[in-house]
């Protein structure tokens, strides 16, 4: 009986050590391949984010394409430059309260920040010739340059054409375009004519 035993445990053993051993093979290969899904999970996630940098510039550009078609955009700083700079003696301090809804608070303040002058007693009127706008747009702003030809008239009498040249930003807020910041970059007059 003894080797009956000893036999029927020898088998198990042997049977137990072929078993043990598969499943220690099965487990190395399986934590090979759990490494290799590792490795090209990364390789993935590099992709993903790669393609996630990719989309967000296409849609910065379409975005910034977009915004320099805006006719809302263009329309402010024209409306914003007509109604600044073409006025009478009648509609000369009204056009400060008009302008609000193309300026920001802090292009509002820069307007305004020596008061709204009284009108003189004189008939004048500030007239707007010719008007160009050449705007880009970069990272969500719409900006660039104004030029703006004027004539001022002073009790009929008028003053050679200016030019101005002005550095406007249009950024969209709460659904609404406004002028984020206004430069004077210069103005110049004909020297012959003045």
């Amino acid at each position: 009986m003894n080797t009956k035993i000893f036999v029927a445990l020898s088998l198990a053993l042997l049977i137990s050590i072929f078993a043990n051993m598969a499943l220690g093979f099965n487990v190395s290969s399986k934590s090979q391949e759990n490494k290799e899904y590792q490795t090209i999970n990364k390789k993935l996630q590099k992709q993903v984010r790669s393609l996630e940098e990719g989309l967000d510039e296409a849609e910065g550009i379409i975005h910034n394409e977009e915004l320099e078609e805006s006719i809302d955009a263009k329309k402010v700083v024209e409306n914003f430059f007509k109604t600044q700079y073409e006025y009478t003696s009648d509609t000369y301090k009204e056009r400060f309260e008009k302008i609000k809804e193309f300026v920001n608070d802090d292009v509002y303040g820069q307007l305004t920040t020596a008061g709204i002058p009284d009108v003189p007693n004189v008939k004048f009127k500030n007239q707007i010739n010719n008007m160009k706008l050449y705007l880009t747009a970069k990272n969500n702003e719409l900006t660039g340059l104004v030029l703006l030809d004027t004539v001022y008239k002073i009790e009929g009498v008028s003053s050679p054409e200016t030019t101005q040249i002005f550095e406007v930003t249009v950024v969209e807020k709460d659904g609404k375009q406004q002028i984020v910041s206004l430069k004077t970059l210069g103005t110049f007059a004909s020297m012959s004519d003045s």
